[in-house]
């Protein structure tokens, strides 16, 4: 009976540990003037009074509005395909994560094969593009956290420029450029709660007190 309470009292005292999650991202905007654009937000560092810190995983993301014209100054008629681009590229004030921030974004809006009259301007767009890059962050864990949290620094900043196919060298072009990027850390943990033990166990545990109550009687008459 002894043992029978030792467990009872074990189980409804018990620590258990909860799966959670907490995030922290920062979003810009399309910029109001054409491209380049240089973006810097913080994301949070894990509290680690949370808990034990399982995983993490870090997104960057943007995205770009392109508009472009092509002019054939020959004088004869000219097929052509023009292609606005824009690479965002990444940067961070957290040692650790920079190369996981190495790779970029490229996006793209092209207009396809165009037969161009002489004199002749076509324009193209707005086209709209975005893209995203995932990495997990799980090996450097120790690196993500502090006690109280903290922040850090992601900054963006976006190369952009035209690429002409065909037309002799004789299409003339303009562009028109905005982007805007962001970021998004996401953090799992195990949270340690204190378990309040239910109605059924506390039941169970004035069963069993008075089972060694009974039990001690009998062996004292005895």
């Amino acid at each position: 009976m002894k043992k029978t309470l030792l467990a009872l009292t074990v189980m409804a005292a018990t620590a258990g540990a909860q799966a959670a999650v907490v995030s922290f991202d920062y979003g810009m905007p399309l910029a109001l003037t054409t491209t380049e654009i240089n973006q810097t937000g913080n994301l949070g560092l894990f509290d680690s009074g949370l808990g034990t810190l399982t995983g993490a995983s870090i997104e960057v993301f943007g995205g770009a509005l392109f508009s472009f014209s092509g002019t054939n100054t020959a004088q004869q008629a000219q097929n052509s395909n023009i292609t606005a681009s824009t690479s965002l590229l990444w940067s961070t004030s957290l040692g650790a994560l920079t190369t996981f921030l190495a790779d970029t974004i490229d996006l793209s809006a092209s207009s396809g094969i165009q037969s161009y009259a002489v004199g002749q301007t076509l324009s193209f767009g707005p086209i709209a593009q975005n893209s995203s890059n995932v990495d997990n962050l799980s090996t450097i864990l120790g690196s993500l956290q502090a006690a109280g949290g903290g922040t850090f620094g992601v900054t963006c900043e976006s190369l952009s420029g035209l690429n002409v196919q065909g037309g002799g060298g004789n299409i003339s072009t303009t562009q028109s450029t905005q982007a805007g990027c962001g970021a998004r850390i996401v953090y799992t943990y195990d949270e340690a709660t204190t378990q309040v033990p239910e109605p059924a166990t506390l039941s169970l545990l004035g069963l069993a007190l008075a089972g060694v109550g009974v039990a001690t009687r009998r062996r004292k008459s005895a």
